[in-house]
């Protein structure tokens, strides 16, 4: 479901939970999609009511820093700036407990640690996760979040959620009968991450890969598929609010292991469908940054309702709007980047940045 669509089953769902109502996201701004939110939460009866927000929102707003030239020039911008603070004294004095994840440290040296998880759970059985985050600049991207309606999943989550609360992030895969939720807590998740992509090297047929921001490691990972004659289709934006991942996807084109498809505009949907019959979605971009520092939720999924619905109502229109490239772009300095980023990731995440 798209932003209008998931604001108001979730609204259905907080407004019929009794016990619990936990929202996390990365991002949450002053804008009229927080101020929904924290209307919503306000209104609420669970007796407890929590709100996750990553520490990205204090030095970011509407994709720009908080401490930029942006802030002299622009009073729009100051303006929401002291409205993200305005709503969190709301949302507190009105009895939601607020918490922010990941502090940024000194001088932003922790920057690339984020918590990018976007999940929501009331009184632990009614769960939504995917990509959308509570800003209005977010709600107007082609995005998805599901809502799964299964008592063990949500009772999964919300554990997670309150682990998170006290500092602890997981790195564990949880299974079930026809889906796995994964954490993963990038530092110490490589392990897992190859037990995600094992799903990947193991399609027979085809891997659709739509995501605004693919690079390595998930690059490799396609590249061994199609060296097995199997059919890959990676579908992004055309135009990408990180334009060196759009850069750095042409410029992979040009090497003939996977087809293309440019959706019009920006979207922010992630998800991997393999051979059909298996669905992978959440909130893991699947590139450096995510595989390296972010903790993610995502849900991987032979569920056949889940798939068959996925297929019909997200698949199929992004295939119909979409056009297929049929020409890549060489780069250079999309490749001099990312070769640099992927020294940086390596080196960061042993060293510099290592959480105690």
């Amino acid at each position: 479901m798209g932003s209008r669509e998931f604001m108001e089953h979730l609204k259905e769902a907080a407004l019929v939970a009794k016990e619990s109502f936990y929202v996390q996201a990365m991002t949450f701004e002053g804008d009229a999609a927080g101020e929904e939110l924290i209307d919503i939460m306000i209104e609420s009866p669970a007796d407890d009511k929590r709100l996750l927000i990553d520490s990205f929102s204090k030095v970011v707003i509407s994709d720009s820093f908080v401490f930029s030239t942006r802030y002299l020039k622009d009073s729009a911008f100051r303006k929401e700036i002291t409205q993200t603070r305005v709503l969190i004294k709301k949302a507190e004095q009105s009895g939601v407990k607020i918490q922010f994840t990941n502090p940024v440290g000194w001088l932003m040296s922790k920057y690339p640690l984020r918590n990018h998880k976007k999940m929501m759970i009331a009184d632990d059985e009614v769960a939504f996760l995917g990509g959308i985050n509570f800003s209005d600049h977010n709600f107007e991207w082609h995005d998805i979040m599901i809502q799964i309606d299964d008592k063990e999943i949500g009772h999964l989550m919300a554990e997670d959620f309150r682990k998170t609360w006290i500092g602890k992030n997981q790195s564990i895969r949880q299974s079930r009968e026809e889906s796995d939720l994964w954490f993963l807590n990038g530092i110490k998740s490589k392990a897992l991450y190859s037990s995600l992509f094992d799903k990947i090297q193991t399609a027979s047929q085809s891997v659709t890969v739509i995501s605004p921001y693919v690079s390595e490691p998930l690059m490799s990972v396609l590249k061994g598929c199609s060296g097995r004659g199997l059919k890959v289709q990676i579908i992004s934006p055309s135009e990408n609010n990180k334009s060196l991942f759009g850069e750095y996807v042409l410029s992979e084109l040009r090497k003939g292991y996977f087809s293309l498809r440019h959706y019009p505009g920006m979207f922010h949907l992630k998800a991997i469908l393999i051979d059909n019959n298996e669905l992978i979605i959440g909130s893991s971009n699947y590139d450096l940054i995510s595989y390296y520092f972010e903790q993610e939720v995502v849900l991987s999924s032979k569920q056949k309702q889940l798939i068959e619905s996925f297929r019909s109502d997200v698949l199929k229109p992004i295939l119909d709007e979409s056009r297929e490239v049929l020409t890549g772009k060489s780069s250079a300095k999309a490749k001099i980047i990312m070769n640099g980023l992927a020294v940086f990731c390596r080196f960061a995440s042993g060293t510099v940045l290592r959480p105690k």
